[in-house]
């Protein structure tokens, strides 16, 4: 009886110990949580660490306790904390830079010793189901884990205080704080805001989940408003769209625009045609370029198209009165991160990529990111080859929390055959290539015509905030290419048997675009009306010096091809093109150009779901002309000054979900002076284009994303030739109207099936022009453009991530000249794409033109036949 009493007194003082103990423990962590939950505002200018522990210790009413060699006294810290609890700025001096801190009542104790601790827990769902492939990691440093596929994650981290963040794609990151002691196991569990299937879809088909966030963009308005506030329209290719459909090239991604027809530049630069122009300038993170190759997509994470006259905020050297392109390159993240591909495919390709991103250890908000690409290809016709090598490191620093600095380059080669070019002579009498006595795969072209070509892009930014309502982003961009011989022939098709081959050499070709823009970008209110105003200054010269040669333009050169005994045509190799060359004397011919432009932007809410855009731009152009170092003459030197408004409104039938809108776009192209043949100068004008558009916008919850509009667009100032007394004048009174119908439709009706679908309807004329090309089509545009992608992942059970792709793209027909009597047949290309997509890695088939459609494409001028039925085969290792 005795003993059991005794052994019942233990019991009780075990419990009662035990009660007092943790008593003891939450006390101490409630006010260990109190001191590092405490608000700190301070302002550090060149003060070194001492200094900035003195001070903490003075405002937070604490005390540091640590020895001077753990850290280097002489780092300097200039720094502002606004009300920051005290957790998150020890995390940003000392953690980051590898120095570890425990609180122990009031005291905080700096460390840098090695020893351990482990970090573990699961992640749920909101529905209580595992998490599994969520990044868990602690802040300011390279140390986490993933889930796996139960939720459970494990790592291990020094001992000290840190904010652990979770996040998974584009969902939205959680963090709370976490304590680890050295040699001890510390629990942390987290329930996600989402559901699993919604998990699974994001792990599974990416960012494609967030229809709405797609839509968003910081480059097509300058200001910070939704697709639905936009009163103008714009289509969003992102990297997961690009991906699934395994495109490589910027042309490639332009299937999914709107009644955009994908083209390219003799030389292979990207280019569209939209609104019944063409657009084949590219801007690259909403600055100028100056490419000499075309663009590979390992850089790129997404393409926007933004559609009509944009002279307003974007200038006229690069801009076209259909809309400009603007492709945004990949930007350093957070946390250690990226992938390695590796790609196969019809006529030797040949394909690796990386993808590598990681913060750099011990250097505060430093993060780097580097993409590389090498490939291979030769040509589906008898000769031609291309070897590209891409190199694009970026480099973001977060200085402060106003301050983030940006460096962004890439580097371009190409080396290898250009296709020629066909055209028609003016007594050919036939109106389509089918009439071709040619194979189709047959070039006319010879290996040893090795063209090199290159592009490089250098890109600043310096981003402040200036307070909470004003940010300034001062960004500067260097563009350039060059051609170190660049060989293109253009087939003129004489007689149904005879083919001229004349040959366009640049020798030697250096282009430079330098661009500077300040923009002060404000989100406020006058009274009750809320205001988010762009004011921006723009400054960008540009200059090409090239070396050009045509030939077989006048007298020829080359021996025409025969069609009917193609066997006793001569090839014409390098050794023939250089001995013609030989005998010339080519000057070179020195382009400068420069502009300077201010302008503003202000969208002004009326009420909650009325608002309306007023914009302006005030544009200098001085042409210096062309200088010819032969003859040291210099022509077409003049300068032009310009306005270009914009004007749009936009309601909210439904608010954050439907929307009318109007707008009235400027676009506009700088004009020289001509001298007449009596000798005198006319001073001409701008270029006009003004476009007038109206529809209607709709966003549904990542469900639905559509837009309608109807535009159109009267083009003023064209030069056009008037016959007086028998002699050709200059006027400038020629007109051009385009009008249209584009639908573009994005939706995501259930979990794992997406799509992408677009129309688009063009009428375009030339009102008063040349004779020869009065009410007549312009070159190249077609009337209907029909794109549909659509999509099908398998979200749950043993085959998740297994999926297919099917898409069709239809061109009707266009004409390849300006009298329109030669026609380029409509072309029906069918794709599709079927896909095994895990966390770790993801394995892809792509079959493109399975019809084995046999179609040309025109770049506005020439016309080139293109790629029949391939496939594609590609290996990604994800880390």
């Amino acid at each position: 009886m005795k003993s059991k009493t005794i052994n019942t007194c233990s019991t009780h003082v075990l419990k009662i110990a035990f009660f007092l103990i943790l008593c003891f423990n939450a006390q101490h962590i409630l006010a260990q949580n109190s001191l590092l939950d405490k608000r700190v505002t301070l302002s550090f200018k060149n003060e070194n660490l001492p200094n900035v522990i003195s001070k903490i210790e003075e405002q937070v009413s604490c005390s540091f306790s640590y020895t001077l060699n753990i850290f280097k006294t002489n780092r300097i810290v200039s720094k502002n904390y606004v009300n920051e609890p005290l957790r998150e700025v020890l995390n940003e001096l000392f953690v980051k830079h590898q120095v570890y801190y425990r609180v122990r009542n009031n005291t905080i104790h700096l460390q840098n010793n090695t020893e351990k601790g482990q970090v573990s827990g699961k992640l749920t769902t909101v529905d209580g189901n595992p998490a599994p492939f969520v990044s868990v990691a602690l802040q300011g440093t390279n140390l986490g884990a993933t889930s796996d596929e139960n939720g459970y994650f494990k790592f291990s981290a020094p001992e000290g205080e840190y904010t652990i963040l979770v996040r998974s794609l584009d969902l939205k990151e959680q963090k709370q704080p976490v304590s680890i002691e050295a040699n001890t196991n510390t629990k942390v569990n987290f329930k996600l805001i989402e559901t699993s299937q919604a998990l699974k879809e994001v792990v599974v088909v990416g960012n494609k989940y967030s229809i709405t966030s797609r839509k968003e963009s910081e480059y097509v308005s300058r200001l910070p408003i939704k697709n639905l506030e936009n009163s103008q329209v714009y289509s969003v290719i992102d990297k997961e769209l690009i991906k699934e459909q395994m495109a490589l090239t910027l042309e490639e991604s332009f299937r999914n625009v709107p009644g955009a027809a994908p083209a390219k530049t003799g030389s292979g630069m990207p280019s569209f045609f939209s609104r019944g122009f063409q657009t084949s300038e590219n801007f690259r993170n909403g600055m100028a370029t100056y490419l000499r190759t075309g663009i590979d997509l390992a850089n790129v994470e997404r393409v926007e198209t933004i559609k009509g006259p944009s002279s307003t905020l974007f200038g006229s050297q690069m801009t076209s009165f259909g809309g400009i392109i603007n492709y945004v390159t990949k930007r350093p993240y957070e946390h250690f991160g990226g992938e390695i591909a590796y790609s196969m495919g019809s006529w030797d390709l040949n394909r690796m990529t990386l993808d590598l991103n990681t913060p750099i250890k011990n250097a505060e908000g430093l993060l780097v990111r580097l993409n590389v690409s090498r490939q291979t290809e030769n040509s589906f016709q008898d000769q031609g080859n291309k070897a590209t090598t891409l190199i694009a490191p970026s480099i973001s620093y977060q200085v402060n929390d106003r301050l983030k600095l940006s460096l962004d380059i890439d580097f371009l080669s190409a080396n290898g055959i250009v296709a020629g070019g066909w055209i028609t002579g003016p007594s050919l009498g036939i109106t389509s290539f089918k009439d071709l006595k040619l194979d189709y795969r047959q070039s006319l072209n010879d290996n040893s015509l090795v063209s090199k070509q290159s592009s490089n892009n250098v890109f600043l930014e310096a981003e402040y905030k200036i307070s909470d309502e004003w940010v300034s982003q001062s960004r500067y961009a260097y563009g350039g290419g060059a051609y170190d011989d660049l060989y293109i022939f253009d087939y003129i098709w004489q007689t149904q048997s005879s083919v001229d081959r004349v040959l366009r050499a640049f020798t030697d070709e250096k282009t430079t675009r330098k661009n500077f823009q300040q923009n002060f970008t404000g989100d406020f209110k006058l009274g009750q009306l809320r205001n988010r105003l762009v004011v921006g200054f723009d400054y960008l010269s540009s200059s090409r010096l090239t070396r050009y040669d045509g030939l077989g333009y006048g007298a020829k050169v080359f021996e025409p091809a025969n069609l009917d005994n193609l066997n006793a045509t001569p090839v014409i190799r390098i050794e023939n093109v250089l001995a013609a060359l030989a005998g010339r004397n080519t000057g070179q011919n020195h382009t400068k150009e420069s502009t300077y432009s201010i302008y503003a932007s202000d969208v002004l809410n009326l009420t909650d779901n009325l608002l309306l855009m007023g914009s302006l731009r005030v544009d200098r152009f001085i042409s210096d002309g062309t200088t010819n170092t032969l003859t040291r003459a210099t022509t077409g030197n003049y300068n032009q000054t310009a306005l270009s408004p914009k004007f749009g409104l936009v309601y909210q039938i439904v608010k954050e979900k439907v929307s009318l809108f109007g707008n009235y776009l400027n676009g506009f192209k700088n004009v020289g002076n001509r001298i007449q043949p009596n000798g005198e100068v006319s001073i001409f004008k701008p270029q006009q284009a003004a476009q007038w558009e109206g529809g209607v916008k709709v966003d549904l919850a990542n469900k639905l994303n559509a837009t309608i509009s109807y535009y159109q667009i009267d083009v003023t100032n064209s030069t056009r030739n008037e016959l007086r007394d028998g002699i050709n004048f200059f006027v400038q009174d020629g007109t051009q109207k385009s009008k249209g119908l584009e639908v573009e439709i994005i939706g995501r009706p259930f979990s794992g099936f997406n799509y992408v679908a677009s129309y688009g309807y063009n009428d375009n004329e030339f009102t008063k022009a040349n004779a020869n090309v009065m009410g007549k089509r312009a070159q190249g545009t077609p009337e209907h453009v029909v794109n549909l992608w659509a999509s099908y992942a398998i979200i749950d059970g043993k085959a998740q991530g297994l999926g297919l792709g099917i898409g069709n793209s239809y061109v009707s027909e266009t004409f390849l000249d300006s009298a329109n009597t030669f026609t380029l047949a409509s072309y029906n290309l069918l794709d599709a794409t079927l896909f095994y997509n895990r966390p770790k890695y993801k394995i892809s088939l792509k079959a493109n033109n399975i019809l084995d459609q046999q179609y040309w494409v025109s770049d506005g001028y020439y016309a080139r036949p293109q790629k029949p039925a391939n496939f594609m085969i590609n290996v990604t290792y994800k880390f």
